[in-house]
């Protein structure tokens, strides 16, 4: 082998190692970002100010506003993140987390977050999760958690919705906040709920799901089945 073909596979093999360590370098942080931002979300309820530990978070993603639609009253401000560079690349189907804060009275009433893989395919994935606050940390009602679809062998399996109350327990937020966000990185993005939040919902075919966890919503039939690793 020459002289000059040796240098030019040289030169091909690495540039073949810089790409594939800018790929993985942008992987890892569009995961990492997206991690961090949902950690803060998840420990609002747990700040002794919710409102002002959101005021915080809403100044430090300034960068991602999107629209904030106040009246008298009330206001909500709609936040996006997103797995832009590797969708533009075509290394990921574009997948997108969004979040909302709802303010009434100046006292944080809502936070929302919908997480989307695959934006724009027929039937993309979602799910949304939604905490709403308590006006005081006392109120026993505001411990509800709602799940639909909820039940063995459910569907549908592409749109998955959560609310709950800021008095859930530990154990309910946790599997919430457990979003599957390798789906910003995967080549062919998530395929349902199941996958995108797979702490609550187990696929069972390829149109049903079961959910992991009780819903305030189950019915007393729901109820007395064992839930799907049981």
């Amino acid at each position: 082998m020459s002289r000059l073909v040796r240098y030019s596979l040289g030169i091909l093999l690495g540039m073949a190692l810089a790409v594939l360590i800018f790929v993985a370098t942008i992987k890892t942080y569009a995961v990492h970002r997206a991690a961090a931002l949902i950690a803060e979300i998840r420990n609002i309820d747990q700040a002794p100010d919710p409102m002002d530990f959101s005021r915080t978070l809403m100044h430090k993603y300034r960068d991602n506003l999107v629209a904030e639609n106040c009246k008298p009253d009330y206001c909500q401000i709609h936040y996006l993140f997103g797995n832009h560079l590797l969708s533009a690349l075509h290394l990921a189907p574009r997948t997108e987390i969004e979040i909302y804060f709802s303010v009434f009275k100046g006292r944080l009433d809502v936070v929302h977050a919908q997480y989307t893989s695959a934006v724009f395919r027929s039937n993309s994935p979602i799910v949304h999760v939604q905490e709403d606050f308590c006006a005081a940390r006392t109120d026993t009602s505001c411990d509800y958690f709602d799940l639909n679809p909820h039940g063995r062998d459910v569907s549908p399996t592409w749109n998955g919705i959560i609310e709950f109350g800021q008095l859930a327990t530990v154990e309910q937020k946790r599997a919430v906040w457990a979003l599957n966000l390798n789906c910003m990185t995967a080549f062919n993005g998530c395929k349902d709920i199941a996958e995108l939040l797979p702490s609550l919902w187990k696929s069972t075919s390829s149109s049903t799901v079961s959910s992991r966890l009780r819903s305030t919503a189950d019915s007393i039939a729901e109820a007395s089945q064992p839930l799907p690793d049981q």
